[in-house]
């Protein structure tokens, strides 16, 4: 949004949102950073003496000028009748020289209050300001809506927001939609923010840390039986580490961070690699070789991380491939799977495998009933081959995935 706003372009912007949810708060913090010193908030039921004393730090924010819109109809003894809506409100535009940005808060309180004019024509009017108004004057234009439902003006904006409240354990949370932005990329579609002190103010994405200073693992060793996940306190719940010869599930939901997910793996491929043991892996969805050797190479040696940890990507065979990495086409399930196992029985026993689900889910289409039966039976003759080598594998599933 920030990068929508901040162009120089022009952007007209859309916040919906049921009464309470902080529409006029985040208004007046794009206000705030984008307004410059020509900011204008055009308000039908909020007076300046009452924004200054719900949001005090407007007082000390200059360049910001509230224009009351219910004293936009009047009578004029220079005109026979009162004026319009729309010409009153480009006066008071052109008297604020072309402000930056400009917020209507809200829409249907302003399109519902005209006199001298039907509503149709000042509905029109004003459509005709949100679709060239902005681009025109390369202008910020934003807009408060009272509905959440679908409308016409939808679809003429550039962007979209729309404020909720959710319950998440029985306690209240607030999130923010973000369900267009025309021209900009959306990576993450929502947010959680909070209202406290009067301020709009987002949760953003956590960021992993760059390792600085990478300190040794220690080492978790295997047992004569089991084959442990690198996390003293996992082995302990799994009873003493991963029996050899078996297979684990890890379903993970909304709940669970997937760089939680993946620091268990990582862990355990670290540890799998320090006692000069094998694993081979297929990502999840997302996931190359590329990123997973940025989390693992600052713990272990490069050499020995080559040589111990084999990466099967499914994709279309390019010129470029890493040593350890090997290639499936994910035309075929019948052909890709025998190439796997016929790798793994070739490395020395304890071998760890690690397999995204979601990769084999997407890839093979497992959520058709004929390739998902077919998928479990050549799983079936895998296992029994994995337990007579006393190898492990580790399914690493989303809630509510094919094969689970």
């Amino acid at each position: 949004m920030e990068k929508a706003l901040s162009a120089g372009l022009g952007f007209s912007l859309l916040i919906k949102g049921e009464p309470g949810t902080g529409k006029t708060m985040l208004a007046l913090e794009i206000l705030d950073k984008f307004g410059g010193d020509s900011a204008v908030y055009l308000s039908s039921r909020v007076s300046l003496p009452a924004l200054y004393n719900q949001f005090p730090w407007l007082e000390g924010r200059t360049g910001f000028q509230v224009i009351d819109a219910t004293n936009l109809y009047f009578a004029s003894k220079a005109f026979l009748k009162p004026r319009s809506f729309s010409e009153l409100l480009y006066t008071k535009l052109a008297a604020a020289e072309k402000p930056a940005t400009l917020v209507i808060d809200s829409w249907e309180a302003i399109i519902s209050g005209g006199k001298g004019e039907k509503k149709e024509e000042l509905e029109a009017a004003m459509t005709d300001m949100v679709r060239d108004y902005a681009s025109k004057y390369r202008m910020n234009l934003i807009l408060i809506t009272e509905t959440t439902d679908t409308t016409p003006l939808d679809y003429i904006v550039d962007g979209i927001l729309e404020e909720s409240r959710i319950t998440i354990d029985y306690r209240r949370g607030r999130e923010i939609l973000l369900k267009k932005l025309r021209g900009t990329r959306i990576d993450q579609h929502k947010y959680g923010y909070t209202l406290d002190g009067g301020r709009f103010r987002y949760f953003p994405p956590f960021e992993r840390r760059q390792i600085e200073k990478p300190r040794r693992i220690e080492v978790v060793p295997n047992t004569a039986t089991n084959v442990s996940s690198g996390c003293v306190e996992f082995d302990r719940i799994l009873g003493d580490g991963l029996s050899r010869g078996s297979t684990t599930i890890i379903e993970y939901g909304d709940d669970f961070s997937l760089l939680g997910y993946h620091s268990l793996v990582a862990h355990a491929i670290i540890n799998t690699i320090q006692q000069g043991n094998y694993c081979v892996k297929i990502p999840s969805s997302g996931w190359d070789e590329r990123r997973l050797r940025r989390g693992i190479l600052p713990f272990v040696n490069e050499d020995d991380y080559m040589k111990y940890c084999k990466v099967f990507e499914i994709r279309r065979e390019k010129k470029e491939v890493r040593e350890n990495v090997r290639i499936l086409k994910g035309e075929s399930m019948e052909e890709d799977f025998p190439i796997l196992i016929d790798f793994i029985s070739t490395l020395e026993p304890p071998v760890t495998v690690f397999i995204g689900t979601d990769t084999l889910e997407y890839q093979y289409r497992l959520r058709t009933s004929a390739n998902l039966a077919r998928m479990l039976e050549l799983f079936s003759y895998w296992v029994m081959e994995l337990r007579e080598a006393g190898n492990v594998a580790i399914f690493g599933m989303p809630a509510g995935g094919a094969l689970g």
